[in-house]
């Protein structure tokens, strides 16, 4: 943890970048930092135990994630119900990761607030440690123009000196980054990815086609086809379970294998859709719970999935688990 973390004053957060927007001395290595953004990343649940971080869970399953061949992490993302989580609790969990990937796979950290001067001020604390970078949502429940997105945005990429990739999720957030806006933001040397995540196989192909983000499948049951169109990976709450299988799907879809991959992706078809039946993580952690990996503890708001969804959970689970041998 910091000794000293750097903390700007929220009144002057942005008015200490308003006289200077210049990116700053590290764009080749962020345009480094580019190539880094591909394959099957994983937005670690955070386990808890009698309402406290579960750290020795964590632990273990960000081992049991590295040693399956996970191409990057994220913490404290919507998956880790980072609006649950005090400062203190952000910090260990960024620090436990770090210690896990030991620089051998990058971490990218959740960056979730409501206004611009306040994700200044944490951009300016994280950033000391060695993460990838941040994933940004537009704030939710504020509901700002285009315009406004476009000037949070590059406010906080002029703050810092690691790579921000954005987060499209209408669903959670109230208000969509449109491709213009994706356009605009992409002409900032530190925003250098997009996790698409509005469930739009248009909007993904969009953001494809007509920015140079790379662009990261937010949408699990999306998987193969955003790769088909060109898709760098994904960024999937679903490959916490088999993630070698997940591996293996992106490397057979990298290397032009579609019919391998498939016959890989088909049987979780089912598992994913009942992933997101009722609200994520608290499916994820039930099975992750069967698993015996965390414990099923969620916090409130957010309570645990329903008998009926577990049990049926559960089932998909294990019959995939009796058909391992021919899809491994």
């Amino acid at each position: 943890m910091l000794d000293h973390p750097v903390m700007l004053e929220a009144s002057s957060a942005v008015s200490q970048l308003a006289t200077s927007s210049s990116p700053g001395p590290h764009v080749e290595a962020i345009t480094a930092e580019k190539q880094r953004l591909r394959g099957i990343w994983v937005p670690v649940v955070t386990p808890f135990k009698d309402g406290s971080l579960d750290v020795t869970a964590l632990r273990h399953l960000a081992q049991q994630l590295v040693n399956s061949g996970v191409h990057g992490l994220v913490a404290c993302s919507t998956t880790g119900e980072f609006g649950s989580l005090s400062t203190t609790e952000k910090l260990t969990i960024i620090e436990v990761l770090l210690e896990i990937t030991d620089t051998q796979i990058p971490v990218l950290m959740g960056l979730n607030g409501f206004g611009t001067a306040d994700l200044i001020q944490q951009a300016n604390m994280l950033q000391q440690y060695d993460i990838f970078g941040f994933l940004m949502a537009p704030p939710p429940f504020v509901k700002p123009s285009q315009t406004g997105l476009i000037r949070h945005f590059n406010l906080v990429a002029d703050s810092v000196n690691k790579p921000i990739v954005l987060y499209n999720v209408p669903s959670r957030c109230g208000v969509a980054l449109e491709l213009d806006t994706l356009k605009a933001l992409a002409g900032h040397p530190h925003i250098i990815g997009l996790k698409e995540s509005s469930g739009s196989l248009h909007n993904l192909v969009q953001a494809i086609a007509h920015t140079p983000l790379n662009v990261m499948c937010g949408d699990d049951a999306l998987l193969l086809s955003a790769m088909q169109y060109g898709a760098s990976g994904a960024i999937s709450a679903a490959a916490h379970i088999n993630t070698d299988v997940f591996v293996s799907i992106y490397e057979l879809m990298h290397t032009g294998q579609l019919a391998a991959a498939k016959k890989h992706f088909t049987p979780y078809e089912q598992l994913i859709a009942l992933l997101f039946r009722e609200t994520n993580p608290a499916p994820l952690k039930a099975l992750l719970a069967h698993q015996r990996l965390v414990e099923a503890e969620l916090r409130l708001p957010l309570s645990n999935v329903s008998v009926a969804l577990e049990k049926e959970l559960v089932s998909t689970f294990e019959q995939l688990a009796q058909g391992s041998s021919t899809m491994r």
